[in-house]
């Protein structure tokens, strides 16, 4: 249900600062799969995934994807260093040391560092 719902706020934040085209990754494959699929189930998060679909229909583009666990080091970064507020924040010009550090990770992990 987390991932799921980290996956809704990046839609939503993707969908309020005006961007058309997204590429929206994850590491719960689960998540992922039932973001491409067609099919509605009966799961715990289907109403969370319907409403992923519902704001990437407003995007032209919507690509989701699945990256391994140690591929996605800057996501657990960011989760571990949010818990620290009391309220919802997004990090869209500067990272913090430790952030930039695991995107090294990540690029690394990627096989394009």
């Amino acid at each position: 249900m987390a991932e799921a719902l980290a996956c809704k706020q990046a839609a939503m934040l993707a969908w309020e600062l005006g961007f058309s085209r997204v590429v929206l990754e994850g590491d719960s494959r689960t998540v992922i799969q039932k973001c491409k699929s067609r099919i509605v189930d009966a799961s715990l998060i289907s109403p969370v995934i319907a409403d992923i679909k519902a704001i990437c229909s407003n995007f032209m583009d919507i690509v989701f994807g699945h990256v391994q666990r140690e591929a996605n080091v800057v996501a657990h970064t960011l989760a571990q260093e949010g818990k620290a507020f009391d309220y919802p924040m997004y990090w869209i010009e500067e990272a913090s040391p430790r952030t930039l550090l695991a995107a090294e990770k990540d690029r690394a992990a990627l096989g394009s560092g």
